[in-house]
């Protein structure tokens, strides 16, 4: 179904809703404890590593580079390709519905597979752009629920005519704000190459109509951008409609996913080039970018009439040459595959390191819990959920964690976790806040098995912070 507005085309599309990394029950024991009422947290993890990462793609969408043949276009106009609305959960002309692939290299070893169902209804995004790719670029996300819990790692918080905008570090140019309009719908905003008084007026704008986004454009007139994509999710745009995936574990055990679609390419390498990081063609079906919250390569391209997409961590020519490894797979080695596969992925102790009360009177706690995958010790920071009693979010520790003195910032709803790790030995956390409130924590060995210090300190004051071990500062 195609709509058209001006000069504006909108194709709907329906995002997939990629599975977690692992699967299965845990135990109660690996849960981590209320200190307050002394009952377990009910343990919500996720994987960031996963397709779900391309939220964090959307998290941190950022300005591409201009090509030659990039369309200049008005502010009420927007690209001349199709864009979203439907054509994408349509399949692909003569595209096998029971096609799956899997990549035939010796370098990585089989993880896991997923049969990818369709995701809830209800969701709805919008992309608004100045019809070029270097920005500035607004997505604005519709969620069926009127709470959003995000944990933004690497990220600092302001607050704006009222309005909490988070920026991440090494993305400064991308602006956050999430938050729930009434009972039944909340919001997620990500804008880049805008200020962040005009990021509030976007967020003072919205406004939620019978399930559906109501007209924003007179504010976005006014900043000179129009509506170029439209869809349920913005992973529809990268992958296109997700039937089918499998996961490898490279030789440092990170994990490369490739996925198998339905759509238009078209539309697909339209939603690239807009939607990843330094995004180019390579062949005239095929392009490569990076996406902007792990930083991992993302390959796409189309075969036999399927949208295939390969992520990975590395070196763009490794990927590009795991790239051409990708075949497609007997139904014996998919059934294989999906079946046969277990993921590696065992949840051990946890520990609080710190435990308070917001300036509301809100409890709260956090700390970091151990685990492994495929024989590797990995670590993940945990912390209560803003707003949701006895309820828990968690994400892997950066890559620094146990070989360095490591500082992790983690923005929740009205407030900033910083995660303060160093290895072979103790002392003091002393964290300034912008206003020049100064915190400070003990570290301490939570793990008997790990040689690596830890600590915790919770920060309301907006604005970047510095973070000092035994007087030394570490960077953020």
């Amino acid at each position: 179904m195609r709509k058209q507005t001006g000069d504006v085309e909108l194709i709907q599309v329906f995002a997939p809703d990629d599975a977690a990394l692992w699967t299965g029950a845990e135990a109660a024991s690996s849960e981590p404890f209320n200190a307050s009422t002394g009952q377990p947290l009910s343990y919500r993890r996720f994987a960031l590593a996963s397709a779900v990462a391309l939220l964090a793609a959307i998290v941190g969408v950022i300005a591409l580079g201009d090509d030659e043949n990039s369309n200049s276009a008005a502010s009420t106009t927007t690209l001349a390709v199709p864009t979203t609305l439907r054509s994408l959960l349509d399949p692909t002309p003569n595209a096998s519905p029971t096609t799956h692939y899997l990549i035939d290299d010796p370098s990585l070893t089989p993880y896991s597979a997923d049969i990818v169902t369709p995701p809830a209804d209800g969701e709805q995004v919008q992309v608004w752009t100045n019809g070029l790719p270097v920005g500035p670029i607004v997505i604005i996300a519709l969620h069926p629920h009127s709470f959003e819990s995000y944990g933004i790692v690497g990220a600092s918080r302001d607050l704006v005519d009222g309005i909490e905008i988070v920026r991440p570090t090494a993305q400064p140019d991308t602006a956050i704000s999430e938050f729930a309009v009434d009972d039944n719908w909340s919001v997620a905003v990500r804008a880049t190459r805008l200020e962040d008084s005009e990021v509030a007026q976007i967020v003072h704008s919205i406004q939620v109509v019978d399930g559906e986004l109501a007209d924003g454009s007179a504010v976005m007139d006014a900043l000179g951008l129009g509506r170029t994509f439209e869809a349920e999710s913005l992973d529809d745009l990268i992958f296109g409609r997700v039937e089918s995936s499998v996961r490898y574990l490279t030789a440092d055990g990170e994990v490369a996913t490739l996925r198998s679609a339905t759509g238009i390419s078209a539309n697909r390498l339209a939603g690239v080039r807009y939607l990843a990081i330094d995004a180019q063609m390579f062949f005239y079906d095929s392009m490569y970018g990076r996406l902007a919250d792990t930083g991992d390569i993302i390959v796409v391209w189309e075969e036999e009439g399927r949208l295939l997409s390969f992520v990975a961590p590395g070196e763009l020519d490794e990927v590009i040459r795991l790239r051409g490894a990708v075949r497609a797979a007997t139904e014996q080695e998919w059934s294989s595959m999906l079946y046969g596969l277990r993921p590696d992925y065992t949840l051990g102790d946890f520990e609080t390191l710190a435990t308070g009360f917001t300036t509301s009177g809100e409890f709260w706690a956090a700390g970091p819990q151990i685990a492994e995958r495929a024989g590797r010790t990995e670590f993940l920071w945990w912390w209560t959920v803003p707003g949701r009693r006895n309820v828990t979010d968690s994400t892997a520790t950066s890559t620094g964690v146990g070989s360095r003195p490591q500082v992790d910032t983690l923005v929740v709803p009205g407030g900033m976790f910083v995660f303060v790790t160093q290895p072979g030995e103790g002392g003091t956390v002393t964290v300034r806040t912008a206003t020049g409130v100064e915190l400070t924590a003990e570290l301490a060995q939570p793990f008997a098995e790990s040689e690596v210090f830890m600590a915790v300190v919770r920060v309301e004051e907006p604005g970047l912070v510095t973070v000092a071990i035994n007087g030394l500062e570490v960077a953020v």
